[in-house]
């Protein structure tokens, strides 16, 4: 189990060390190796990442800073800022402690070197850590029980490091001559500790006889690290305020890296999980309150590199005209794609008619109704974004301004980028699911043709065997048909739909006489089961295509087969013309005198329920009549009673003639 042990250390990161991660973080496209590089100075801070995701095997072997680098970019901006925010300001912090630490890290990693030890890095590591102290086991314990805080030694197994390493952080006094039969590291280390003392210059023979190495060696060696130290203890000053701003007694709140930090981190979070429309609607009011008038246009360059609005674009506004102008992102004459390109703050101003060297720049300030307009860098994940702030005077928005204009429309763009990404992985997923289908149902298809071929060539040679057999002849070409009905729905259950649908137009009468021919003996006679068909011969044409209604009375028919024991009795009847909510329509009735529907059916017959009758049955027979009747405006009735049958009521629109 990891140690718990960064939340109640008593030693913090070095502020100038903290301050100055946070300013690089601040960056569009942050400079991860020399946050490293920063990380690595810092005893607290390389502990900690190298803890938080112990060392892989031989690892280090990339170097201190490639490792650190992994997983600085593995915490990610956001996450790394809210961390060393959390840690605060260090108390008290001493610069020539933090000097006097470098040094005996670069001492021993040089000495290292020279002495050919075969994990430089190690080395540097355990001059960096010597001398931290875990801390106490009572230091912010006053409500939880008392414990052990981990060793030094523990925290460096956690981290993926040999033992030896331990060894050299945790060793106490030891003579000179027992380092004879020590590992290596150890004289080393101690050699580094002689070597960053003060008064160096006379423990510069003890140092030699540690390392084997000649005095002259040693001095040069202890000459040339502190050039190095004196370079890389010094972080980059923290920048003046301008001239306006020590006017007024302010300075920039960019130059404030832990309250920057915190706006970062706060707007970050009122944009989270926002859809554009969501996003859209929070710029708008968010907007003003920065000192922006209206929502600049924030352009991201798309997969073939050309720059187009995040947002939705009204017709015929700014955004809608720069999205069919197709500015590419390597444009050499725009001021907007050279942003996008540079990741640096450019501005365009019109001169009256003339255009510059870009019209297209030229064209962009017209629209947006103002003398020019300055681009942003909003610089995403790697992928270019812009925003165009329009100005009506040549003068330049200040840096302070720049850099709250950035922090809100960043966190919008993000935001925008996030919600893309997610839409692009759902159509990906559905693109892929809808082809798994597809070749699922191909295969259905393929396999089911083939016994649906058998039955076709087995009643061609049954008309053959018996040619005289006008009744048979006939019964096999309804049959046909039937099978190639069939044949038909499954192959357009594995295409998309098409666009022309079938003719809305039925005879009624020939269709049911031609069901009853086909499925009248199989599914009722054969089962002792009555059926009665009652259907004047001359009724109107119905709106519904003859397929759409065969499928409907196929399963009421199949529903009302099972359900009926031998002796009872189906009647369908097809009633003359009536009117249903204005219109002309026809009805075709289906009655039973079966057990009749299940009372917690009733309470909601239409809907896809748990089939009661077991084996394949899924209980979507109902569910399927009533959304093909939808479909063509036609209306299903049902009543019943158990133990009194159940009666269905189909009411078809008739065909309306031109």
């Amino acid at each position: 189990m990891l140690p718990a042990v960064f939340c109640t250390l008593e030693r913090q990161p070095r502020t100038d060390g903290a301050v100055t991660i946070l300013r690089l973080l601040a960056a569009s496209s942050p400079n991860w190796p020399e946050v490293a590089l920063v990380a690595a100075r810092d005893p607290v801070l390389s502990l900690a990442l190298l803890i938080a995701q112990p060392l892989a095997d031989n690892e280090l072997g990339d170097g201190l800073n490639s490792v650190l680098r992994r997983r600085l970019e593995r915490i990610g901006i956001d996450l790394l800022r809210a961390w060393l925010v959390g840690l605060g300001h260090a108390a008290g912090h001493d610069p020539a402690a933090s000097e006097q630490t470098l040094l005996r890290a670069e001492c021993a990693l040089h000495l290292a070197i020279e002495t050919r030890y075969a994990r430089p890095d190690e080395a540097y590591l355990a001059g960096l850590w010597h001398g931290f102290a875990p801390p106490s086991p009572d230091v912010g314990k006053a409500t939880t029980p008392a414990r052990h805080a981990p060793s030094l030694a523990t925290l460096v197994d956690h981290c993926g490091l040999p033992g030896s390493l331990g060894d050299a952080l945790e060793l106490g006094t030891v003579l000179e001559e027992q380092f004879a039969s020590a590992h290596p590291l150890l004289p080393i280390v101690a050699a580094a500790l002689r070597l960053a003392d003060p008064q160096w210059q006379e423990r510069l023979p003890e140092a030699a006889r540690l390392t084997g190495l000649h005095e002259g060696v040693l001095s040069s060696l202890r000459t040339d690290v502190d050039y190095i130290v004196s370079g890389h203890a010094a972080y980059p000053p923290r920048s003046a305020p301008t001239a306006e701003a020590a006017a007024a007694g302010t300075a920039a709140l960019a130059d404030d890296p832990y309250r920057s930090a915190g706006m970062l981190g706060l707007l970050t979070a009122a944009f989270v999980d926002l859809d554009p429309a969501q996003v859209e609607d929070r710029l708008a009011i968010a907007c003003p309150l920065f000192g922006l008038h209206r929502i600049p246009t924030l352009l991201a360059a798309d997969e073939d590199g050309i720059l187009r609005p995040m947002l939705p674009a009204a017709a015929g506004s700014a955004a809608a005209l720069i999205d069919e102008l197709r500015l590419r992102l390597d444009d050499e004459t725009s001021a907007v794609a050279l942003c996008a390109r540079n990741e640096h703050t450019t501005r365009f101003v019109r001169h009256g008619s003339r255009s510059g060297r870009s019209l297209a720049d030229w064209q962009i300030a017209r629209w947006l109704g103002l003398e020019g307009f300055c681009c942003l860098p909003l610089t995403t994940n790697g992928q270019a974004v812009v925003a165009l702030i329009g100005m009506d005077h040549e003068g330049e928005l200040d840096s302070d301004l720049c850099w709250r204009y950035a922090a809100l429309l960043g966190a919008a763009a993000r935001s925008l980028r996030a919600a893309q990404r997610a839409q692009n992985e759902i159509s990906r997923r559905e693109a892929t699911l809808h082809q798994r289908f597809h070749d699922h149902l191909r295969k259905i298809v393929h396999e089911a043709s083939n016994p649906l071929t058998v039955i076709k060539s087995r009643l061609e040679m049954l008309g053959i065997q018996r040619p005289d057999d006008t009744p048979l002849k006939d019964e096999l070409v309804q049959l046909n048909t039937e099978l190639d009905r069939i044949d038909n729905l499954l192959r357009s259950a594995s295409a998309l739909p098409q666009e022309a649908p079938e003719t809305p137009r039925c005879q009624v009468p020939a269709l049911l006489l031609d069901m009853r021919s086909i499925y009248g003996d199989t599914l009722f006679g054969q089962r002792g089961i009555q059926f009665e068909l009652r259907a004047p011969r001359q009724l109107p044409p119905a709106a519904i295509p003859a397929s759409a209604l065969k499928q409907v009375l196929l399963n009421l028919f199949r529903n009302a087969s099972e359900a009926l024991q031998p002796g009872r009795r189906l009647v369908v009847s097809a009633l003359s013309q009536i009117t249903v909510d204005g219109r002309a329509s026809l009805e075709i009735r289906l009655v039973d005198n079966g057990p009749g529907l299940p009372p917690e059916r009733m309470a909601d017959p239409f809907s896809p329920q748990r089939s009661q009758k077991g084996g394949k049955h899924q209980g979507i027979g109902l569910s399927i009549v009533h959304d093909i009747l939808s479909r063509w405006g036609a209306t299903l009735l049902c009543r019943s009673q158990p133990g009194n049958g159940t009666s269905f009521q189909i009411f078809l629109p008739l065909e309306q003639l031109a």
